[in-house]
């Protein structure tokens, strides 16, 4: 508001008082220590004084020194302004504030450019007293850059403001109003502790998740889920086979249907489809969302029922089969390294015949993020069906849990 006054002031066609420039140096990292000064109004060279633009009763006294100060002007395109500023015999005059330091100890201080009318002074005809917010300009921040001049008589420091990006390649972000920028699991705690963290997301890269349960004693869960968040849960795990009637939240069912039926076809080791299986058929697994007596059948448009996906622990000696549709696909874990991660099949293998999992052409990872809040939320808003021990995760995600969500679900797309 004290701004708005100033530049209305200076808007009006009769002046009542002259323009004062007053400059802070800032001497240490924080600017907590600061030398006062002013160019001084033609050949009057006495010392001004005014109330601190952060702590309204700290009066503050700006010594008057010559000063030449030249490039401060405002452009609204092409590369930032580079002033620069004279002062004469600085180390002399300001020996006392400055201590021990160097010009060269000068660059990377911020510089601090006050603009007011003479009369908003100290004992000003218009002062505002102590405690009162200052009437002035909006103040304009400097970084010190390079001594562009140094003589015996007088030094000159090239400025920067604090958003001259010249010369330098800054990382941008694409605004996404429901996609996350953050690397899944980039920034996973393993990773930081061998600093090879990238971005946001903080997932472990084993999908595991630490919770105390109500004795105090630390539970290991692993939510695995899908880039379609579907949770993978072991195929040990008791299924309800689900024809009609009532169902229990939280609880999973099981149907079965004929391939011919649905459209998927299962794939051979090549890639083509495989006829001759058409008649087999595919189990559907399906977590209830809801308790009701008449759910409905289970699909993917059931608001009643969540999609799941089971998994193995990966062998030799099993046929892991690929679909047209490839979400049916098969999951197993596999352990290397000392890591377990999950794995979808990309290709029909058979017994004798299989390639362990990993980066190749026949399977790729099971455990992949969808980019989407609700992603998130199917992982750190993780609600365990059982906090005692380790177990599956319920249809009500804990919204409690903060998400390091890397969109911007507020925005909006606009033409």
């Amino acid at each position: 508001m004290t701004e708005k006054i100033a530049i209305k002031e200076l808007q009006s066609l009769e002046q009542d008082s002259g323009l004062v420039i007053l400059y802070e140096l800032a001497l240490d990292a924080d600017g907590s220590s600061r030398a006062y000064f002013t160019r001084g109004e033609d050949t009057d060279l006495t010392n001004v004084q005014m109330y601190d633009y952060d702590t309204n009763n700290q009066l503050n006294t700006y010594d008057a020194i010559p000063v030449e100060a030249e490039g401060f002007e405002i452009k609204s395109k092409g590369a930032a302004a580079r002033p620069v500023i004279t002062f004469a015999n600085i180390l002399s005059t300001f020996g006392d504030a400055l201590g021990s330091l160097e010009p060269n100890d000068l660059i990377g201080k911020k510089l601090y450019r006050r603009k007011t009318l003479q009369k908003y002074l100290k004992d000003g005809s218009a002062d505002t007293g102590s405690g009162n917010t200052p009437i002035e300009f909006p103040r304009q921040i400097f970084i010190i850059d390079r001594i562009e001049q140094l003589s015996a008589i007088e030094i000159s420091f090239e400025l920067t403001t604090p958003f001259d990006v010249e010369g330098l390649v800054l990382p941008y972000r694409v605004i996404g109003n429901n996609a996350c920028s953050w690397v899944y699991q980039g920034a996973s705690p393993n990773k930081i502790n061998n600093n090879t963290d990238t971005g946001g997301c903080t997932w472990s890269e084993e999908s595991k998740l630490i919770m105390t349960n109500g004795s105090g004693t630390d539970v290991t869960h692993t939510p695995y889920v899908t880039q379609d968040d579907e949770y993978v849960i072991p195929s040990s795990t008791s299924f309800t086979t689900y024809s009609s009637g009532a169902v229990t939240k939280d609880t999973y069912y099981k149907t079965t249907t004929t391939l011919a039926t649905t459209g998927i076809q299962r794939l051979k080791s090549d890639g083509t489809a495989d006829v001759s299986a058409n008649g087999g058929t595919i189990n559907n697994y399906w977590q209830a969302t809801t308790a009701t007596s008449s759910p409905g059948t289970p699909s993917d448009s059931n608001g009643n029922f969540d999609r799941i996906r089971a998994y193995g622990a990966y062998s030799a000696s099993t046929n892991y089969y690929a679909y047209t549709e490839d979400r049916q696909n098969d999951y197993v874990t596999y352990t290397t390294s000392g890591k377990t991660h999950l794995w979808k099949a990309t290709r029909t293998q058979t017994t004798g015949a299989n390639t362990a999992p990993g980066f190749n052409s026949y399977w790729e990872r099971g455990d992949v993020c969808g980019k989407r809040l609700t992603s998130c939320s199917c992982r750190f808003g993780y609600n365990p069906i059982a906090t005692g021990s380790a177990s599956t995760g319920s249809t009500s995600k804990n919204s409690q849990k903060p998400l390091p969500f890397g969109g911007f679900p507020g925005a909006r797309k606009f033409k």
